[in-house]
């Protein structure tokens, strides 16, 4: 059945992908109309998020919201489509970074870096750092179950020749292309929930306690990489703007809790400013201490 829907879909895909920008995103309004008004798309965990991370916004406002990150959720979709057809030269006009000499300065200090970031803005454009800062670079993704499709982003996110590990290895992997000397930026989505068999550290997130991965702090502080954290601000349709700000030059040199938590600070200042482009469809918050299947420890954050 997946190999069935997989060629039954890939083809309408494919035409997509060489639309023209313009066609592309009207194909989105469209989508968009259908998800919003018709099937009203995941609207009760999207306005349940929102009302979380802010509690003082009125009812309209929520709306307002959630009709936005909608059509940009659209958008987003078919931006991954676009990508297999967009030349390199016409993705990096459409997604700049401000600030890619703080790469090329670690990378001149054959510093392992990771850079984290979160569903805010284009995330999967991130792709386009390769080749402009030296560094292999090496992508952690979660997997879809349909392998095809699977498959598919994957080859798609290596459009820039980077490698891409399953989550599930990321640790592993990443271990031991440090241990062995490679000098490679590992780029993680660090903004994930883990299920609640899995939970186990809690920070902070808009004010409520959060189930986090801390895949990113462990390795920064087992090898001493620096840590970067990648804001992605929508200039307008279609167009992106990257900046790097540096959360730690030695994560050896850190205490506990301080890359993740200054990870999530960071990340939640960036979402106020443009709120409407981070991905609320799924459920931030439904695991809690009192839920959850294993011991658990809470970050600095938490326990205030």
């Amino acid at each position: 059945m997946q190999a069935v829907a997989f060629y039954m879909f890939y083809p309408v895909i494919w035409i997509i992908s060489r639309f023209p920008p313009r066609l592309a995103y009207l194909l989105s309004d469209l989508v968009f109309l259908v998800l919003f008004y018709l099937i009203k798309y995941r609207k009760d965990v999207i306005t349940s998020n929102l009302k979380t991370a802010f509690p003082h916004k009125n009812d309209q406002e929520i709306k307002r919201l959630y009709k936005a990150s909608t059509k940009h959720f659209c958008d987003s979709f078919i931006e991954v489509i676009l990508s297999m057809g967009l030349s390199h030269e016409e993705m990096r006009k459409r997604f700049v970074f401000k600030n890619i000499d703080l790469v090329q300065s670690l990378y001149e200090e054959k510093r392992p870096v990771v850079i984290l970031f979160g569903h805010q803005a284009s995330y999967e454009w991130t792709m386009c750092v390769d080749g402009q800062s030296g560094y292999k670079i090496i992508a952690v993704y979660k997997p879809l179950a349909n392998k095809y499709f699977n498959n598919l982003i994957v080859k798609i996110r290596k459009k820039f020749n980077s490698t891409l590990i399953p989550s599930h290895k990321a640790t592993k992997e990443i271990g031991s292309s440090i241990d062995s000397g490679e000098l490679a930026l590992y780029g993680l989505v660090a903004d994930q929930a883990p299920a609640r068999y899995r939970a186990t550290h809690f920070t902070t997130f808009f004010n409520k306690t959060s189930a986090v991965f801390t895949g990113g702090e462990r390795i920064a502080r087992k090898y001493n990489t620096a840590v970067l954290f990648l804001a992605v601000e929508k200039v307008k349709r279609g167009f992106y703007e990257a900046t790097f700000h540096t959360i730690t030059e030695n994560g050896a040199q850190t205490e506990e809790w301080q890359i993740t938590d200054g990870f999530f600070d960071l990340l939640e200042k960036q979402i106020r400013k443009q709120p409407e482009y981070y991905l609320w469809s799924h459920k931030r918050w439904k695991v809690t201490p009192e839920n959850a299947k294993r011991d658990v420890v809470l970050s600095p954050r938490a326990q205030q």
